[in-house]
């Protein structure tokens, strides 16, 4: 059986929630824009890092948990868009591998994946178009999920700095990658992860189709630190753009019943994790 060792956690701020709920929480404190829990689940020593969506903030999330909480090893965890047939909310993959699907290089029309660079253990240079998870916690966590009688499928995650509701872009990734489903964490949590020999691990569910179900004008609907109106303005923009748009509002609704359904799903099984 594997042994976690002194666990690091990282995942975005409102997936965090369901499993602060069950940590004893000793204490709390920012290092840059990562907010860093530790504390207890079921006597097991852990380390929580609530970071901002995107594979640097990801990065910087492990990375703060390697050098200030010295943890044994890495579980990414929350919410994911299905890109297997047969997935829908609420259901539960484990991240056997994990790629950067946006690494690479474009050829006239064409994308290139190359994977990320980075050093061996011989000190060279190269790239890594996937990143391993450790068997052990891969089965420690098949196992935790049967314990709680949801079951898990286990397979490729893909991530990349880009929120997915397109179909085209969704059969994309399925057939170049043969990923169950896509996100903008786990890779990032991967390779530091492998930079620092730790074992690690990607603990998803699924939240929504990726699909063009669920395109919205998100243009209305983000806030940018860099724009000169202020944040009320943006935000009565937005609600303008709900009120006259229901679609829009029916969609964004379905979407946020599935993240807080894949928060909660992903929560359990990580809980169950730490306390086998």
């Amino acid at each position: 059986m594997a042994d976690l060792g002194r666990v690091g956690l990282v995942a975005v701020p409102r997936e965090i929630l369901p499993l602060r709920r069950v940590m004893q929480v000793e204490a709390e404190g920012w290092l840059g824009e990562v907010l860093l829990h530790t504390g207890w689940i079921g006597g097991r020593p852990l380390a929580l890092a609530e970071v901002l969506p995107g594979p640097v903030h990801a990065a910087l999330g492990a990375q703060a948990l390697v050098i200030r909480h010295q943890v044994d090893s890495l579980i990414s965890f929350g919410s994911a868009g299905a890109l297997a047939a047969g997935l829908s909310p609420g259901d539960l993959v484990v991240g056997r591998r994990a790629m950067a699907h946006d690494a690479g290089s474009f050829l006239g029309q064409r994308f290139e994946p190359a994977g990320v660079m980075g050093r061996d253990r011989h000190g060279r240079i190269g790239y890594r178009r996937a990143f391993e998870a450790d068997p052990e916690l891969v089965k420690l966590a098949l196992e935790a999920a049967q314990t709680l009688g949801a079951g898990a499928q286990v397979g490729t995650i893909v991530t990349g700095n880009q929120v997915i509701f397109a179909t085209a872009r969704k059969r994309w990734l399925r057939h170049t990658f043969h990923a169950l489903a896509v996100e903008m964490e786990t890779a990032a949590v991967a390779q530091v992860a492998v930079a620092h020999r730790l074992p690690w691990v990607a603990v998803r569910a699924i939240s929504d189709t990726a699909d063009d179900d669920f395109t919205l004008d998100y243009r209305r609907l983000r806030f940018h630190l860099d724009d000169e109106r202020p944040m009320w303005w943006c935000r009565v923009g937005c609600w303008i753009y709900l009120a006259t748009h229901p679609g829009a509002w029916r969609r964004l609704r379905r979407l946020s019943r599935g993240l807080a359904l894949a928060s909660e799903q992903a929560a359990r099984l990580v809980e169950a994790i730490v306390r086998a």
